[in-house]
C-alpha cells in the first residue's frame, strides 16, 4: 500500500484494478447464468437475482465506467499520442449503456414473474449480449492496463488508482 500526504491509506493501481476486475467478473459470470435462468427457475429467486445485476450495473458499474474514461482512457490516449485511439473502447462503453438501458427495459416483465416468448427471447438475447460484450471488454482493458503499468511513474498510477476508487461509493 502506498500511503498519501493526508495519512488515508491508498490502494496500488495493481491492486485497485485486479479487485475491481475481479468483483466486475463476478457479475458478469452472474449475468450468463441469469440467462440460463430464465424459464427455469422460481420467479421470485430470479428476479432477486435481476434484481441484483441491476442494482450492480446502475450503481457500481456505470460509475467504474465513466471513471474509467476520465482516467484511464484519457491517460492512454496521451501515452499512445492517439495513435491507438480509445475510441473503440468508448464505443463499446456507449453499446453496454444502452445494453444496460434494454436490460431496465424488462423490470416489468421480471416483476411479473411470466415471460411471454418474446420477453424470454428478448431478455435473453440481452443478457447474453452484455455477458458476450464485456468479458471480451474487460479482457481488452486488461492488456491495455500493461501500458499504464509499463510507462507511468508510480504517482501518476496513485492518480489513476484514487479517480477509479473514488468512482463509487463502495468500491467496485
Amino acid at each position: 500500500m502506498t500511503e498519501i500526504s493526508d495519512k488515508t491509506a491508498l490502494r496500488s493501481l495493481d491492486e485497485t484494478t485486479s479487485e475491481h476486475n475481479a468483483r466486475i467478473m463476478a457479475h458478469v459470470d452472474a449475468l450468463g447464468e441469469l440467462a440460463e435462468m430464465i424459464d427455469t427457475a422460481d420467479a421470485d429467486i430470479f428476479a432477486r437475482h435481476f434484481q441484483a445485476e441491476c442494482e450492480f450495473i446502475s450503481t457500481q458499474l456505470l460509475p467504474h465506467i465513466d471513471a474509467v474514461e476520465a482516467s484511464i482512457y484519457r491517460e492512454l490516449d496521451r501515452l499512445m499520442e492517439k495513435r491507438h485511439s480509445m475510441a473503440p473502447m468508448r464505443e463499446e462503453h456507449e453499446r453496454l449503456r444502452r445494453l444496460f438501458a434494454s436490460l431496465c427495459g424488462y423490470r416489468t416483465a421480471v416483476e411479473r414473474g411470466v415471460f411471454d416468448k418474446s420477453d424470454a427471447i428478448g431478455l435473453r438475447r440481452v443478457l447474453y449480449r452484455l455477458y458476450s460484450l464485456l468479458k471480451v471488454h474487460m479482457a481488452e482493458e486488461e492488456m491495455y492496463l500493461q501500458v499504464i503499468r509499463s510507462d507511468l511513474t508510480p504517482e501518476q498510477k496513485d492518480v489513476l488508482a484514487r479517480g477509479i476508487d473514488h468512482a463509487a461509493a463502495e468500491p467496485v
